[in-house]
């Protein structure tokens, strides 16, 4: 569903050769880039979200749960992903496992630790920041409790409850944040890629997305609602092992 959209080429000079289109926004990029740094991420994020709603639209629209459960699942695994590929591109002699390492119910490894609480939500930048921020903005003034919910992944690590939103039934995603991530995670990352200077900022670019998805879903769903949906994909697919879901990181 997803590969036709985000496609996976060669270096970025090239790719926007044989894209019209990236390299439309590539010269966009560069030019609003003299006045704001942060306008790749800004214009990646914003066309990441739209390239989703094509792909997830049907006769019926886009279940805008869907839609959140995506974008929060793809970036709460990239909080991992790009410690994970800052630590590969760092010029220090002695690579250390930068997370604590925890064996879930099932046998399978899970990744906590500083690292990811920082980019989940302990920063100006964190999933959490900007996806509370954008609640906050249109009027939200009961946000969920982010504790609780660290504290739930804590608890439920490879169990069956693991990474399954609790949210109403009403509101459950069309498919789990694990299979979500598998499916959609290879085809767009390349796609991440090209608007961030650095890994650090691919989650980064990713809660712009979601930012503009809950703009776009105002008066849909209730922007508490949506940040719950949110990072109760967000951190619990800050944990799985890439591993086990392509065969190597």
């Amino acid at each position: 569903m997803f590969g036709k959209l985000f496609k996976r080429k060669s270096p970025r000079d090239e790719r926007a050769d044989a894209d019209p289109a990236m390299a439309a926004l590539h010269r966009t990029v560069a030019e609003r880039k003299k006045r704001d740094p942060m306008a790749g991420l800004k214009i990646g994020g914003k066309e990441l979200t739209q390239r989703l709603i094509k792909s997830l639209r049907d006769e019926n629209g886009v279940h805008i749960e869907t839609l959140l459960t995506v974008l929060g699942s793809l970036a709460g695994f990239s909080c991992q992903m790009s410690v994970r590929e800052e630590l590969a591109q760092s010029d220090k002699q002695v690579k250390t496992e930068p997370f604590m390492v925890v064996a879930g119910a099932d046998g399978k490894n899970y990744y906590f630790g500083d690292a990811l609480n920082r980019l989940l939500a302990e920063s100006q930048w964190s999933i959490w920041a900007l996806c509370a921020g954008a609640a906050q903005h249109m009027g939200c003034t009961e946000l969920p409790d982010i504790n609780d919910i660290f504290r739930h992944v804590s608890e439920t690590v490879g169990g069956e409850r693991f990474g399954v939103p609790r949210v109403a039934e009403a509101h459950q995603p069309n498919d789990l944040p694990i299979n979500l991530v598998r499916t959609i995670w290879p085809n767009t990352l390349p796609f991440v890629a090209e608007f961030c200077d650095r890994p650090v900022q691919w989650p980064v670019l990713l809660g712009i997305a979601i930012q503009q998805a809950m703009y776009l879903g105002k008066g849909i769903i209730d922007p508490g609602l949506a940040v719950s949906i949110v990072m109760e994909s967000a951190v619990p697919m800050s944990k799985v092992d890439a591993a086990d879901l392509f065969g190597a990181i």
